[in-house]
């Protein structure tokens, strides 16, 4: 018969653990900010047997000045965000406001009699208009669309 166990135990793992972690070393993982030595630091009683010599220890993320170092620290990569911004509207958000401005211009011009191709590829002739709709005769039949289904007009070019 086993014992009951009175607590629960629940096992974590731990990704990136060191190897000699049970030897008295100190495991180091990735998400540590600076490399340390198993080396005590300045000031601190040394014991004998210590693998390679006593090295300087640093503040995390210090530099010798005591400023912080990281890739944007200095902002020298700062003025790349406007840049991007800038980038952003006149490569996407303008050429959209463009189309969208092209679009509703050909809306507001239909009228009674046109030749229109739909969204889904139909073609007909406008036969009757609302504010919201267009009926399109379709050879015989005639059939209501929303009137922003309408991709484009065809006109006939006269040279």
């Amino acid at each position: 018969m086993q014992p009951e166990m009175s607590q629960t135990t629940y096992f974590f793992p731990v990704p990136f653990a060191a190897a000699n972690a049970g030897a008295g070393a100190r495991a180091v993982t990735h998400q540590d900010p600076s490399s340390r030595s198993d080396a005590p630091a300045a000031g601190a009683p040394s014991t004998a047997g210590a693998a390679g010599a006593a090295s300087t220890t640093q503040t995390p993320g210090a530099g010798q000045s005591g400023q912080p170092v990281g890739p944007c620290a200095d902002g020298g990569m700062l003025w790349m965000m406007p840049l991007f911004l800038v980038l952003m509207y006149f490569m996407m958000i303008r050429p959209e406001q463009k189309r969208k401005k092209e679009q509703q211009s050909l809306l507001a011009s239909i009228a009674q009699g046109d030749r229109v191709v739909t969204i889904s590829g139909m073609h007909g002739v406008v036969s009757a208009l609302t504010d919201k709709t267009v009926t399109l005769r379709v050879d015989t039949v005639n059939m209501t669309f929303d009137r922003t289904s309408v991709a484009r007009i065809e006109r006939d070019e006269k040279s």
